[in-house]
């Protein structure tokens, strides 16, 4: 087919679109149905105007391409072309509708211009490695600075951030990156070192204290404490965002950034939220969309075993029906017969739709989420035998689109999970099962500070206890490697 032909084709598709006006509209109070919008590559580029729509209603759709890819054209999920426009408008038709945004990758050359009244925002997602966590990542302007912050477990100390490339780009722990014009994710890197332990005579009553914070900001506190003693936690918003509340073990706990905290008898788990509130409301990706947050957690696993992923959504209002792409790496493979709602998403029914194969598209229709913070469903992924332990996975969720209770269609802010595999007995997480595993099982059991201990790999013998027989069990798995190594 000659270009002519191709562009002639192309003109004629979108004038299809934009100029048609049906004769029978849908009667009033026919109930709108989904429209999906997919991205090929699922990295390709940002989409908007998915959602639920009334048969009949000329929706605005428009692709945004990402640095590195070109816009090619819209198509449905059979290759049929609708527009080789990056915007254009769709009459919704009476049963759910997928459209296809395509993209070509071309390092090299820039996407296509954007239009210079809409202001762009791009992610900034930080990443811990094993000994430590992160805060600070967030949707930002190019060039905008940013202060990210990594705190380090007892016994380990911090190396240096990284891109995805490898490329060091700090030495210091907490630190001001300026952001570039492309979503990116900085990973910081920490290195087991390990101070002489106290003796086993000499038991502390003492528990650990987990910080974890939502797009926007860096927290700060110990990350251990003695029953009784008082420790300082603080929350600092970054540029463009402010200060919401802080969470303990999953309910609301304060809305002042900064307070002092009595250690009590167990461990406990604190997040602060942030939200987006630049400086000038007109901005378009703002504070609506940031009502809401679907975010997804870090969970453990072991080779050859299965885990349960669950997905968590942050809600202030009121929410019906949202879609949401979900992209899991090529060996950790999710089975979608397994989904498990929770009691918080009442009358759900969900579908999801592969786009390719790793990414999934889900559509939740026909119930409504009450405002608060909560598991949306959770479901099986499968550990391979041959994944190799002491590694890790991500797991990224892009592409939301959610409902209010008066129709009106917005996004919603997200943050990405990892899938983190140790063998069992690898209690420290330093990827081998050793004689170290076992005296930091005993120095947890004790009730002494450790380094690292990781509940999901210790409990050797299955009873639901960490005792001195779990640390025994990691012994015979030492001798019995040992014995097969001979």
């Amino acid at each position: 087919m000659s270009l002519g032909l191709a562009g002639l084709l192309c003109g004629l598709a979108a004038y299809g679109q934009s100029g048609f006006n049906p004769d029978s509209p849908s009667e009033p109070g026919v109930p709108p149905v989904p429209l999906v919008l997919q991205a090929v590559p699922s990295d390709g580029g940002r989409l908007s105007g998915g959602g639920r729509h009334v048969p009949g209603e000329s929706v605005r759709v428009s692709a945004s391409a990402n640095s590195g890819f070109v816009f090619e054209c819209w198509t449905d999920t059979e290759g049929k072309l609708l527009s080789s426009s990056s915007s254009f408008n769709f009459v919704k038709g009476t049963k759910p509708d997928t459209l296809v945004a395509r993209f070509t990758y071309s390092p090299g050359s820039p996407s296509e211009p954007s239009d210079p009244s809409i202001v762009q925002y791009f992610t900034l997602s930080v990443v811990a490695g094993t000994g430590g966590t992160v805060s600070g990542g967030g949707r930002y302007q190019a060039g905008q600075s940013v202060r990210l912050s990594a705190n380090c477990q007892t016994n380990f100390e911090f190396v240096q951030w990284t891109d995805a490339k490898g490329t060091v780009v700090s030495t210091q722990k907490d630190f001001t990156y300026t952001t570039k014009a492309e979503s990116e994710t900085l990973t910081a890197q920490f290195r087991f070192n390990p101070s002489a332990p106290s003796e086993p005579s000499d038991p502390v009553l003492s528990h650990n204290l987990y910080y974890e914070a939502t797009e926007g900001g860096t927290v700060s506190g110990a990350s251990r404490c003695r029953e009784g003693e008082s420790t300082y936690i603080s929350a600092y918003p970054n540029t463009g965002y402010k200060f919401v509340r802080w969470w303990k073990d999953g309910e609301p706990y304060t809305e002042l950034p900064s307070f002092s905290y009595t250690m009590g008898k167990a461990d406990v788990h604190f997040r602060a939220e942030f939200v987006y509130c630049p400086d000038s409301p007109s901005e378009p990706s703002t504070p609506e969309d940031l009502k809401y947050a679907f975010y997804l957690m870090s969970v453990v696993g072991m080779p050859g075993t299965t885990v349960d992923y669950p997905v968590y959504m942050s809600t202030l209002d009121e929410l019906r029906d949202m879609t949401f792409q979900l992209t899991f790496p090529v060996d950790l493979v999710p089975d979608m017969e397994s989904v498990e709602m929770s009691p918080k998403a009442e009358g759900y029914t969900v579908s999801a739709v592969a786009t390719s194969d790793t990414s999934y598209v889900f559509t939740l229709t026909g119930g409504r989420l009450s405002p608060g913070n909560a598991r949306m469903f959770q479901f099986k992924v499968r550990v391979p035998e041959t994944f190799p332990a002491g590694q890790s996975r991500q797991v990224k969720i892009n592409q939301v689109s959610v409902t209010e209770p008066d129709g009106n269609h917005l996004t919603a802010s997200t943050r990405n999970g990892r899938i983190y595999v140790f063998d069992q007995g690898d209690t420290n997480g330093d990827g081998v099962v050793n004689v170290s595993d076992k005296m930091n099982l005993i120095t947890h059991v004790i009730e002494e500070e450790t380094e690292t201990f990781i509940p999901e790999v210790a409990d050797m013998n299955g009873d639901g206890a960490y005792d001195v027989s779990d640390a025994m069990g990691v012994i015979e798995v030492v001798l019995e490697d040992e014995n097969i190594n001979k």
